[in-house]
């Protein structure tokens, strides 16, 4: 039995024949998945930019990043949720999607940076290092996540 086989014999589940089939049940699940990456790609930008010293600047970087974390799990949670919501409904779309596939190995370097590289820079004070770090760091970050989002949109539009 294939992968693809039992996925697809999954996607024939009530709830993922109503998300694949009705009107309103993949616009609603992409919603939550939209809003989701809004609220995380928010937290790492604004972490990023206190990174690099370009906002915030009144607050401690690690407080920063405690504040942020429950909204940076929680988001994570509704993408990850939203996001297998709509594989399970039409696994057959994404499992031949080359964008699919960038976006998910973008997806496991950006938290693998995230939860490895950018912790422990939050974690340490930011000034004693180099500006120059801090900003490669930061836009490592930013070039991660943002390619997530721009592979997800083009899921859309290549085969």
């Amino acid at each position: 039995m294939s992968l693809l086989f039992a996925l697809q014999s999954w996607s024939g589940w009530a709830p993922f024949v109503f998300i694949r089939d009705s009107k309103y049940g993949m616009p609603a699940v992409q919603s939550f998945h939209l809003m989701g990456l809004t609220i995380l790609l928010t937290t790492v930008l604004l972490l990023d930019l206190r990174l690099v010293g370009l906002g915030m600047r009144d607050y401690g970087l690690s407080w920063l990043a405690q504040q942020l974390k429950p909204w940076t799990l929680g988001a994570l949670a509704v993408v990850f949720t939203s996001g297998l919501l709509m594989f399970l409904a039409t696994p057959g779309k994404y499992i031949g999607s080359h964008p699919f596939r960038l976006k998910m190995a973008l997806l496991c370097l950006a938290l693998l940076f995230h939860f490895g590289v950018l912790r422990r820079f939050t974690a340490a004070d930011s000034a004693a290092r180099s500006r120059r770090v801090n900003v490669l760091v930061a836009c490592l970050s930013l070039t991660l996540w943002f390619g997530v989002g721009w592979a997800g949109r083009a899921i859309a539009f290549i085969p």
